[in-house]
């Protein structure tokens, strides 16, 4: 079973100091799956400040997912900015469940309970009963009543459903939360608040459970998460804010921008995340706590209140109405789609747009499409290359859309002709951008459905002339953070500056001789990684992806044939060295069993040996295997004596670099995270040196 966890940082700050609390898990809860892939957190302080702490390198660890800053206020009270206009008017009951840590009748949620129950139970896999539905406390921090104290603030409307699920150590289950979701959609819920997270794993039923709910008329809404680390991160949108049917919800700080906490996109999947964002913190009279945690519920509210504008004002609504009229209304924001989708959450916006776009009491004709352009800040486009991305569709009912594209050179846009959805889908996109010939592309895609309005994305970008051509392999990791948009976008961003064009291979199925060497090199990332498959969250499996007979023939025609191969793995405990060593057989080089590293920490190698790759390189950062056998290859830098960075040329021209880590090329290692300086200069020359321009 997945394991979620609201397990918090918790801070306060007095007019004197600022204590600092590290997170610190407690493996003994998880199975060995996940155990062996926890990594201590950063630390967190009001200020952000870098940190030597790498998060996960796998979507499959389970960490602390919603992180909470908690201020005391010393003296006085700090002014908050209401987070949308429009405020909450009494009226109708909406029942809104709180799937959370468990809820405390306090003053402020007297007579706003109509329900509870606690799922903390052997029976949902936990390790006891815990049948109170009382707040669990976790980190002692309360926090499921905080949570749902935070939407009656918001929503004079919004009656409780207490779905406790978090235990006292601030842990859940996957199994666990479908059983809240199943019982809070009994419970007659219209909106459904889920203040957790947990890595996305491969066949989360999570998925599957929220579209469920979606389908029986709920809107859930759900923490994006807070493992932005100030952008560094880049994808780390948390299970189940990740699904297509959950409302994504991002931070804000007290000035309006995305907070340093929170998560970001997009996703692995080439499509945005978060949705939409609020303010990222919620006042007691005691104290102001930070986190997606406390964006949410105001998300949740803000929902409650436009169900009952609808019924007040006679409009028919659905889930999808309720969440397209919300991503409409948003104010936009001059931030990145990835970090704060549509934008800033606006009540009152969405209200008018619902009553402006609704006909005779029927569903309001609104269609909103995100992101509302392309491609993102961060990315380049190359002659030759294609782009894909997977446009999110959203609207009040089932329909047709015509997909019409505006732009002086529309036969390079691959988009279907038409699509017909149910409230919600992805679009995929194609752009096959000419070998030579325009210096720009732009265009207009428009989505036109007779029932439900219109809605855009923009397009447009400068191309540009690249000097080699690359591909990110990751058809070997199922790891959510595992792409140009994930931990290794600054990696990215490095070759692109370069001139170096970056595909990504994310089918073995494309794995042939005759793709591979449309590449210049390929740089094959976290191979035979690790993964948990919770297809079963009862009997959770581990498995990884080893290359089959054909795969591993096609790379060894390719480095034959004068391609240019980085091998670029991780220890035992995060892939399946076995597996990864079969594959590398016909090189030579193996990797060991054991691991290198500082207890978890990266360790900074300095003896490096002469090499075109090690020009003007001091030193790098490295936690993973060492290289247990060279066969004809070169040992190119070691640590005590175990060499951690090898070299390989064919006789035919190719190029091979093998090395037991990931961490000098992520983005934490060329952001300077770490210990080292040389990253960036190492990974440019590996680069270079592979693609032949070296």
């Amino acid at each position: 079973m997945k394991v979620f966890s609201t397990k918090e940082v918790d801070r306060k700050v007095s007019n004197a100091s600022v204590d600092r609390f590290i997170l610190v898990k407690n493996e003994s809860l998880l199975p060995r799956a996940v155990q062996h892939n926890l990594v201590q957190t950063m630390s967190y302080y009001w200020e952000y400040q870098p940190t030597q702490s790498k998060p996960p390198s796998s979507s499959i660890r389970i960490i602390g997912v919603i992180v909470i800053l908690m201020l005391i206020v010393a003296t006085g009270l700090v002014m908050l900015i209401p987070d949308f206009r429009g405020g909450a008017q009494p009226g109708e009951e909406v029942r809104v469940a709180v799937v959370d840590s468990g809820v405390n009748s306090d003053f402020a949620l007297i007579g706003r309970i109509v329900a509870e129950r606690s799922f903390v139970s052997r029976e949902n896999g936990y390790d006891f009963n815990e049948p109170s539905p009382t707040d669990s406390d976790p980190e002692d921090v309360s926090h499921g009543t905080v949570v749902a104290t935070t939407i009656v603030q918001n929503s004079n409307n919004a009656m409780i459903v207490n779905a406790k699920v978090l235990d006292s150590s601030g842990f859940a289950t996957t199994l666990g939360i479908i059983a809240a979701i199943e019982w809070a959609v009994e419970q007659n819920c219209s909106v459904i608040n889920l203040s957790l997270g947990g890595a996305p794993t491969y066949g989360d039923p999570l998925e599957d459970s929220v579209e469920w709910a979606f389908s029986k008329g709920v809107v859930v809404v759900a923490a994006a998460g807070n493992d932005g680390q100030n952008g560094v991160s880049g994808t780390s949108i948390h299970s189940p804010s990740v699904h297509q049917h959950a409302l994504s919800v991002g931070g804000l700080d007290e000035q309006g921008a995305p907070a340093y906490y929170t998560s970001m996109g997009p996703t692995r999947s080439r499509s945005l995340k978060p949705d939409i964002s609020a303010q990222g913190f919620t006042q007691t009279t005691t104290a102001i706590y930070y986190g997606t945690s406390f964006a949410s519920p105001k998300v949740a509210a803000a929902a409650v209140e436009l169900i009952v504008f609808c019924k007040q004002n006679e409009i028919m609504y659905s889930p999808g109405s309720i969440m397209t009229a919300l991503l409409a209304g948003a104010t936009p924001l001059p931030y990145s789609s990835y970090l704060v989708g549509a934008g800033r959450l606006d009540l009152q916006a969405s209200k008018l747009i619902m009553l402006q776009n609704s006909v005779d009491g029927g569903l309001p004709q609104i269609t909103f499409a995100l992101p509302g352009t392309l491609p993102f800040d961060f990315e380049r486009l190359f002659y030759g290359d294609s782009y894909q991305f997977n446009i999110h569709l959203l609207t009040s009912g089932f329909t047709e859309y015509d997909i019409e594209v505006t732009s002086a050179t529309p036969e390079i846009f691959e988009i279907q002709a038409s699509v017909t959805l149910n409230q919600s889908d992805f679009v995929p996109l194609t752009l096959n951008i000419p070998a030579d010939g325009l210096s720009i592309v732009q265009g207009q895609i428009d989505f036109v459905s007779q029932d439900y309005g219109n809605s855009s994305v923009e397009f447009e970008a400068q191309i540009h002339h690249s000097n080699a051509r690359v591909a990110f392999d990751i058809s070997h990791t199922g790891w959510s953070i595992d792409s140009s948009y994930g931990q290794f976008r600054a990696f990215y961003e490095l070759l692109v500056e370069n001139d170096i064009s970056v595909n990504e291979i994310r089918e073995g199925t494309d794995i042939t001789s005759g793709f591979l060497d449309e590449f210049d090199a390929v740089f094959i990332l976290d191979p035979c990684a690790w993964n948990l498959d919770e297809s079963n969250p009862a009997n959770v499996s581990e498995f990884s992806i080893p290359f089959s007979p054909e795969e591993t023939q096609a790379y060894k025609d390719y480095f034959e044939n004068g391609g240019g191969i980085l091998v670029a793995g991780l220890s035992n405990n995060t892939l399946d060295i076995r597996s990864l060593n079969t594959f590398l057989n016909w090189t030579g080089f193996e990797f060991g069993f054991s691991s290198i590293s500082n207890q978890g920490d990266t360790v900074e190698v300095t003896n490096i040996t002469a090499h075109a790759v090690t020009v003007g390189v001091d030193s790098f950062d490295f936690s993973g295997a060492p290289i247990t056998e060279l066969g004809n290859g070169t040992a190119l830098a070691f640590y005590n004596g175990r060499p951690v960075l090898g070299s390989l040329e064919g006789s035919q021209g190719g190029r091979m670099i093998a090395t037991g880590t990931n961490f000098f090329l992520d983005n934490w290692g060329l952001n300077g995270m770490y210990d080292s300086d040389d990253n960036d200069n190492l990974t440019v020359r590996i680069a270079l040196w592979l693609s032949g321009l070296l």
